[in-house]
């Protein structure tokens, strides 16, 4: 009590223990936060971005005893092999931290995963499964079974706990890509397709989604960053890849996906080939949407030819100084990128003819696709060892050499690109290389078959005789492909052949 005024009183404030667990933004605002996620709302109602919560390091090893023992073991298997096949060893390093992050709490995830992890090991030679006590044959089936099992189990949570796009747009796109990649070994491109359809959509409404601060704030910036980083360039160069194996002039309008991309924003040079690559990828979707909806259906930016954006990228391409960086890995992702400016030209000039005739204008392009790409299997022979497979979700030779082998019918080119698919060690996607190899094998021999040769070797394919549009799925006995095709000139009811693709001789 204050002697010169005895009213007053002194009030002595209780310490308040400190959260730990509070936004980012608001730790270091020093401020208190509500922690609703994934923006909390004291940032919403600063208009400010939510910087996300800092990752609680919960140990591995107790998070993982609490699983059951064919989660333990799938996810295991998934961070030391399957992960690696996917994603490469550059983006494994980055995306295997995060999605088992989310595994640990998302039960989906965690159910997706495991699937995934077992239809791989299924595939896995007989002698190395040896945690089931039953023959080979059964082993494997076992582990299928498996498969399912939780590939079922995690659809049935993402249905029960209602994750949708607007609230958890990372899990979402997660579990999309895991969907995706779990059909592609298990079956082939047309279970596949339906996954990537879906995951262009909603990659379609997250960009009308956050095209603006009022929806942006939504969003935390470590999901952002997550979905306009890792996300979208995977999804981009899967369109690309996809476009490229399935003949790319039957549109996508037919899976209800017809979006308007823009075109992206060149720069003056670039710093790094990965720059130019990602880039690249989004030239290419830009040209797709220009090409199946005959206009960019983009009201803030003019309209621009798809051909001018192909040649603004490689002026940029040329004129950067990338010297420093030339090392057999990045030798490789030039030449790559030189491979698919080639192809990109190829699929503009041609993307509207309704005769393959056409394609026999372009045996420079298609000499100098097959040519690049036969450097750069023999610098990946030289390459680091970590780097020995290239990147299943990046670009690879595969998509061109199909292209090539299926759409130049110069004897010599063709057979060449075929060689370069069936004696590669890499993978397209999760199917082998020598799988497609396998395929355009058959088209060459099917469309040539009774072709009488010149006599400077070369065969002429007349336009009935030519394969139009092609799909492949694996069968389930592993043994064979189911490759269907249409002959050209292609009408809505041209009849669909089947020719089974033995993979073993």
């Amino acid at each position: 009590m204050d002697a010169a005024n005895p009213s007053m009183t002194t009030v002595s404030r209780r310490p308040r223990p400190k959260t730990r667990t509070g936004c980012l933004t608001c730790k270091s605002r020093r401020v208190k936060c509500d922690e609703r996620k994934p923006s909390c709302l004291r940032c919403l109602s600063t208009k400010r971005i939510c910087e996300g919560y800092p990752v609680v390091d919960r140990p591995t090893a107790a998070i993982t005893n609490q699983l059951a023992d064919e989660e333990r073991r799938a996810l295991a298997f998934f961070r030391g092999q399957t992960a690696h096949r996917i994603f490469g060893e550059q983006d494994a390093n980055d995306w295997v931290p995060v999605i088992l992050q989310i595994a640990h709490v998302e039960p989906a995830v965690r159910h997706a995963i495991t699937a995934l992890a077992s239809v791989h090991e299924s595939l896995q030679p007989a002698k190395e499964l040896t945690w089931i006590r039953q023959s080979p044959q059964d082993r494997s089936l076992s582990v299928q079974m498996l498969a399912l099992r939780h590939y079922n189990h995690a659809i049935q949570s993402l249905r029960g706990e209602s994750i949708d796009m607007s609230s958890r747009p990372d899990i979402t796109m997660v579990l999309c890509i895991l969907f995706l990649c779990f059909e592609q070994f298990r079956t082939g491109d047309a279970a596949c397709l339906v996954h990537l359809t879906a995951a262009l959509k909603l990659i379609d409404w997250w960009r009308s989604r956050t095209d603006n601060y009022t929806k942006l704030k939504d969003y935390s910036r470590p999901t952002l960053e997550f979905m306009n980083e890792k996300i979208t360039p995977i999804i981009q160069r899967l369109r690309v890849q996809f476009s490229l194996c399935m003949d790319s002039r039957h549109s996508w309008r037919g899976y209800g996906f017809t979006p308007g991309l823009p075109p992206p924003t060149i720069p003056p040079s670039y710093s790094s080939f990965d720059a130019a690559r990602r880039d690249f990828d989004r030239a290419m979707n830009y040209i797709f949407s220009a090409l199946e909806n005959k206009e960019v259906l983009c009201p803030h930016k003019p309209v621009r030819d798809p051909i001018s954006v192909l040649h603004h990228w490689k002026d940029t391409l040329d004129s950067s100084d990338l010297s420093s960086q030339a090392t057999h890995l990045q030798d490789c992702s030039h030449q790559l990128l030189e491979l698919y400016y080639h192809v990109s030209i190829v699929i503009t000039g041609t993307y509207y003819t309704v005769l393959e005739t056409t394609f026999d204008g372009y045996i420079d392009q298609f000499r100098a696709i097959v040519d690049l790409a036969e450097q750069v299997v023999l610098d990946w022979q030289h390459a680091p060892k970590e780097y020995s497979l290239l990147f299943s979700f990046d670009l690879g030779i595969t998509p061109p050499m199909f292209l090539v082998a299926s759409r130049c019918r110069h004897p010599e080119i063709r057979r060449k690109a075929v060689r370069l698919m069936l004696e590669s060690p890499f993978y397209h996607g999760v199917w082998p290389d020598r799988y497609t190899g396998l395929c355009a094998e058959r088209i060459v021999d099917i469309e040539e078959a009774g072709m009488e040769r010149y006599p400077d070797g070369s065969t002429y394919v007349p336009e009935h005789c030519r394969i139009r549009k092609v799909s492949a799925d694996l069968q389930d006995t592993k043994d064979h492909i189911a490759m269907k095709f249409v002959r050209s000139p292609f009408v809505e009811n041209s009849p669909v052949y089947t020719t089974m693709v033995p993979l073993t001789s």
